[in-house]
């Protein structure tokens, strides 16, 4: 599919090695196809979407999200000189992606594709992404620095953010009165607190760990500013044991260990009935879990509230990100510009933002997200609380240096499995870890790809 020349070479490196040359190369490719753009070139190399009527731009855009369509209508309608195509595929993880790399390999790919952040490398070591960091520029600054990093590798940007998932503190506001408590600003207090509603009540369970969900533990670890992934040169770099990912992990091993906090499978209907009645104390969760809560322990309406996440030092306002994705341009798009235009409208106009909110539930990546009106609104659920107060102020301060690897559907599949055994009583929550980097370190091999831990 790369063809014979200089750059179809260099993009097959990319899909080798994810290094910074290579990535420098697949930029000029990149550039060279914005340049055949603006010559009249076809707007996608995806089936059905050739050239245009008159100087109309068509685009195919690949999604499964509620709403992605009436978005797509609503741009349509305000800019006649692109097009885009929505075509509603099965969830990324129910056949999406294997459909997109599919279309990728064939020649056929629409421009546009739905990509969870931490599917995005995956994308990029298989060749199947385009970079339009030059394309894309101008749009950065619109968005939380968080967000923006997870569309991109090395410094090149592969895609515009949609939405992202702030970390927040979940808590019984009856428990917290019962025995005198007030959100803890810190890991300390929080850890203080756990050890007194151990002693007023072995029932209740001051929080529930997230030990069989990988995304909740490398939240927990993002908070500390570094990163289980990175690239040097043509080598990828995982540091699933460093040292910001070893505090937590010992800091909630410990709760653990004295049994002051839970390890019950997450999101299961015994889960939620302790959330809704009240054996729960609390939960570090991301956003978008308002929704489930809400929708799954109906019978504690008013009685959950929101705080900011705990921070490990009280001058600290350093949250964390769970969940989230973009809209990635993948290869064969011949009209990148056009493609980055729609996606940074679809991630950033007012109307469309509204949409993404009440159709899809998202919180958006976009700083302009933070004043829409249906951000602004008490929850009736949560006492009347105006709760996305707190997850725009945890939005703002998401780190930034946070980089998924290029198998993470192994990489969940492997800490699901030891995590999970050593939240139960398993064995510690590092040794999980460092079992995970080593078996994530082959599989990255296996791939053909240089990789080393540190």
């Amino acid at each position: 599919m790369w063809g014979t020349t200089r750059r179809g070479r260099a993009a097959r490196r990319v899909a080798a090695a994810i290094s910074v040359a290579a990535l420098a190369a697949l930029a000029a490719c990149s550039s060279d196809d914005s340049n055949d753009a603006k010559s009249g070139s076809a707007a996608s190399q995806s089936s059905g979407a050739g050239g245009g009527k008159g100087d109309t731009a068509q685009l195919e855009f690949w999604g499964w999200a509620p709403g992605y369509d009436k978005v797509v209508e609503a741009f349509n309608a305000s800019h006649p000189d692109v097009h885009v195509t929505f075509n509603k595929i099965d969830p990324g993880s129910k056949g999406g992606y294997a459909k997109m790399l599919a279309a990728v390999k064939a020649g056929n790919a629409p421009c546009l594709g739905q990509v969870g952040y931490e599917t995005l490398p995956s994308f990029l070591v298989e060749g199947a992404l385009a970079d339009v960091t030059k394309e894309a520029a101008a749009a950065k600054a619109k968005y939380a620095p968080g967000a923006w990093s997870q569309m991109g590798v090395a410094g090149h940007t592969y895609g515009i953010p949609v939405d992202t998932g702030p970390v927040a503190l979940f808590y019984r506001t009856d428990v917290f009165q019962k025995y005198n408590l007030t959100p803890p600003k810190t890991w300390d207090e929080f850890a203080q607190q756990a050890d007194k509603v151990k002693a007023g009540d072995p029932a209740v369970a001051y929080s529930a760990v997230g030990g069989n969900d990988p995304w909740w533990l490398a939240g927990m670890a993002w908070q500390n500013g570094g990163s289980w992934f990175g690239t040097s040169g043509d080598t990828w770099k995982v540091s699933m044991t460093e040292p910001g990912t070893q505090k937590a992990m010992q800091y909630w091993q410990g709760l653990l260990d004295k049994k002051v906090v839970a390890a019950d499978p997450t999101s299961t209907p015994d889960w939620y009935k302790r959330m809704q009645d009240g054996t729960f104390a609390t939960y570090v969760g991301p956003v978008w879990f308002s929704a489930l809560l809400e929708e799954n322990a109906k019978g504690a309406a008013g009685k959950w509230a929101v705080a900011p996440m705990p921070t490990w030092d009280a001058s600290s306002k350093a949250t964390s990100n769970i969940g989230g994705s973009g809209t990635a341009v993948l290869k064969g798009c011949k009209n990148t510009q056009a493609a980055v235009t729609f996606a940074d409208w679809m991630s950033s106009d007012p109307a469309s933002l509204a949409t993404l909110v009440k159709e899809t539930g998202i919180y958006p990546a976009a700083a302009a997200g933070a004043d829409l009106d249906a951000l602004k609104q008490p929850s009736a659920y949560f006492n009347n609380q105006k709760i996305y107060d707190v997850f725009k102020e945890s939005a703002a301060n998401i780190p930034d240096k946070w980089q998924w690897g290029p198998t993470m559907t192994q990489v969940s599949s492997d800490l699901t499995d030891l995590a999970g055994k050593a939240a139960s009583g398993g064995g510690p929550l590092t040794g999980a870890l460092s079992e995970t980097q080593a078996k994530t370190l082959k599989a990255i091999q296996d791939k053909g790809l240089k990789a080393a831990a540190g």
